[in-house]
């Protein structure tokens, strides 16, 4: 299949459009990625959407494919959705999409719309029957395990914003905050922690839970929307519910490594099925079973 995949993407093939642009190469389609950001700074908004449309007309795409791409006009979902079928892939959570109307508009045009969080797959559904949820998972190939010495007992992988600061001040023990680990580190800051601490936001869960079970690691969270449909607690992570449950936990299984063991391994196995390769399936395969908009 051709597939023209326009989103943000680097040299260095650590951005998640980069990652989900080589699953689609691996397996074996024809992608060209268009970095419409980059198009923009050179061209300018309206240059930008003018040769992408051109190079959606010349190249024959059988697939055009959408990652968030909140600058494009409506305009150009129109016209590319003529000559090609489309998807918009989003991966933020409903808060976002609120914040940029002309994606809520562009989730209506384009032949089917697939999305990560399920609080965003319910608001679209409402204006695109076409609408999916599709996990974004991990890339495969940066997050693995790592058998290396544990020197971190808890550690939270992120930024500290919202309410985590005053969550992670109700843990007793201290927990290392790891602001900085991006690309290949991060799975191995994961396999120098015993217990990884996850914080989910409304809207869900972000690729950090699926990133620390794919390197192994043992992963402490709070529950979020669809958490049952994929993992089941105390089998391949382990669910928390307020402070006292938290530390309740953590000096349970910092005693317990066996048993931490054994949940971290089969949170590993488990979630081999969100890789990039399985997503990049998952959004192919759904633009068969899809009729062209009108």
């Amino acid at each position: 299949m051709r597939i023209l995949y326009v989103g943000v993407f680097d040299a260095s093939g650590h951005s998640t459009n980069t990652s989900q642009l080589l699953a689609l190469k691996a397996l074996g389609h024809d992608v060209v990625g268009y970095n419409y950001r980059q198009k923009a700074a050179l061209l300018g908004t309206h240059g930008r959407d003018a040769h992408l449309c051109s190079t959606a007309h010349e190249r024959n795409f059988d697939l055009i494919i959408f990652s968030k791409c909140n600058s494009l006009s409506r305009a150009v979902f129109e016209e590319l959705t003529k000559v090609s079928k489309t998807c918009l892939w989003f991966m933020d959570p409903l808060s976002t999409l609120l914040q940029h109307p002309e994606l809520l508009t562009a989730s209506s045009v384009v032949d089917y719309f697939c999305c990560d969080k399920k609080m965003v797959f319910e608001e679209v559904l409402k204006i695109n029957k076409n609408c999916f949820h599709v996990c974004e998972g991990y890339d495969q190939e940066m997050e693995r395990p790592h058998n290396l010495k544990k020197v971190y007992d808890i550690s939270f992988i992120g930024n500290v914003y919202g309410d985590r600061e005053s969550k992670i001040n109700q843990v007793n023990r201290p927990v290392n905050i790891l602001n900085n680990a991006y690309g290949p580190s991060h799975s191995i800051e994961v396999s120098k922690t015993r217990i990884n601490l996850n914080f989910c936001t409304d809207s869900g869960a972000s690729d950090r839970v699926y990133k620390v079970m794919a390197a192994g690691g043992f992963l402490l969270t709070d529950d979020w929307a669809g958490r049952a449909d994929k993992f089941v607690d105390g089998e391949d992570l382990v669910i928390f519910e307020g402070a006292r449950d938290l530390n309740a936990k953590i000096e349970y299984y910092l005693k317990n490594s066996d048993e931490r063991d054994s949940i971290a391994h089969r949170g590993l196995s488990k979630v081999q099925q969100f890789n990039r390769i399985s997503w990049a399936s998952k959004i192919v395969d759904l633009s068969h079973g899809i009729q062209k908009n009108a």
